[in-house]
């Protein structure tokens, strides 16, 4: 959150990427959803912090949450009792929030996997909010939930929520918001970290039995909401990477990213069946087309030898005679997943994109929570439901080769 060399811009400080966009979503950026979140430092503070605790639905309560000045929290532990918490503004932190909502307070709009109807979607409408300070040290905490049109959460009777021994209130949301810290950092150095659930008052939980269950977590002494350069956010539907600006810093930028593929391009490789030169698109089509683009590159995903489309050898592959699904190959375009600046050698097993090796091992030993993902009873509770993913389109790696060196033809002369 430094100030630009004097100027009225502001240098970002940290990036969302959601999983599943390859540089773009599929319908196209508009300013509020997007495949990726710049935050900057907001001109004028708008962070809040709890303040007076009403245990009671007095008149002043009622007046906390029916002013659109003030910024709220209700706990209603029934039909007559509420517990009422104000917040007041601090200068010292900005506030972003991320939710299915298209109301003014979401700063950034997610609507679950790509095709879904967001009336169906699980990701709440006000899903969670980041506060981020405004002076060094920088750091982002984060906290599920968010404030609506009226600036107050309400949280129900049937919401998870419980008084602590201080005499305060939390909860948590309906699916959840879940976080993963990695270790040592967002490098091929990798070590998986655990799964844990934020409250709506910052404070980290372990996973529930289910994402929706009623019962909550065991508290994680020692564990806090800062996010770091790698944290994954999980909103139930939609899977978000945070980036640190130091972080982006070691990524291939955009523009080396299209020099690699240039320079793949130039090797002229070759289909070893067809003997035509292949040739990587700049933009991935929406789906394989071998008429519209014939040379886009295809591999066997057990050997890894790389062809051109062709119809008789889609069950083996015609150089090792290895039975292997045959993909097409994509170039993984966002930057913020990659942890290296390595050139594009390894691809991702089944779906076919193409990254570094290190970005490939790095997001292989990844597991991010899956609606799809078996919940088997003899993992470890803290993976169950969750298995490896390609960042880029979000489908389940292969969970014995997750991987594979791509091995091109060079052209005969």
């Amino acid at each position: 959150y430094d100030r630009c060399g004097g100027k009225k811009h502001f240098l970002p400080t940290k990036t969302y990427c959601c999983f599943r966009c390859n540089g773009s979503l599929p319908g196209g950026d508009t300013e509020r959803r997007r495949s990726r979140f710049v935050l900057y430092r907001r001109k004028e503070a708008n962070g809040v912090r709890p303040s007076t605790v009403h245990s009671s639905y007095t008149p002043q309560a009622e007046k906390a949450v029916s002013s659109r000045l003030k910024h709220s929290v209700s706990f209603s532990l029934s039909r007559k009792h509420s517990v009422v918490v104000e917040y007041v503004p601090d200068s010292s932190t900005d506030m972003f929030q991320i939710g299915r909502s298209s109301e003014e307070p979401i700063d950034f709009m997610v609507t679950g996997r790509a095709g879904s109807d967001p009336a169906q979607s699980s990701v709440s409408r006000f899903c969670c909010r980041i506060l981020c300070s405004r002076e060094p040290p920088y750091s982002a905490r984060i906290y599920a939930a968010g404030f609506d049109s009226a600036k107050n959460i309400a949280l129900g009777e049937r919401a998870t929520k419980w008084r602590t021994m201080d005499g305060q209130m939390d909860a948590l949301t309906t699916n959840g918001v879940l976080v993963m810290n990695p270790g040592p950092g967002f490098t091929g150095l990798f070590q998986p970290g655990l799964w844990k659930e934020v409250s709506v008052c910052g404070n980290i939980f372990t996973l529930r039995e289910t994402r929706s269950a009623q019962k909550r977590g065991a508290r994680v002494k020692g564990e806090s909401n800062l996010l770091f350069d790698g944290s994954l956010v999980d909103l139930c539907g939609v899977t978000l990477l945070w980036r640190s600006s130091a972080g982006l810093s070691l990524c291939p930028t955009d523009t080396l990213l299209e020099s690699h593929r240039q320079d793949l391009n130039s090797a002229r490789p070759q289909c070893p069946v067809g003997f035509y030169t292949l040739s990587f698109p700049s933009r991935p089509l929406p789906k394989p087309d071998p008429e519209q683009d014939p040379n886009q590159p295809w591999v066997y995903v057990r050997c890894g030898h790389v062809h051109g489309y062709h119809v008789w050898g889609r069950r083996s592959c015609p150089m090792c005679r290895t039975r292997s699904a045959y993909v097409p190959l994509w170039l993984g375009l966002e930057r913020g997943f990659y942890v290296d600046s390595g050139k594009p050698t390894h691809a991702l097993v089944p779906c076919g994109h193409v990254c570094s090796h290190r970005t490939a091992v790095y997001w292989s030993l990844v597991r991010t929570p899956h609606l799809h993902a078996p919940a088997d009873v003899h993992a470890p509770a803290d993976v169950r439901g969750s298995q490896a993913s390609c960042p880029f389109c979000l489908n389940p790696l292969d969970a014995k080769m997750p991987h594979v060196q791509l091995i091109f033809q060079s052209p005969i002369d």
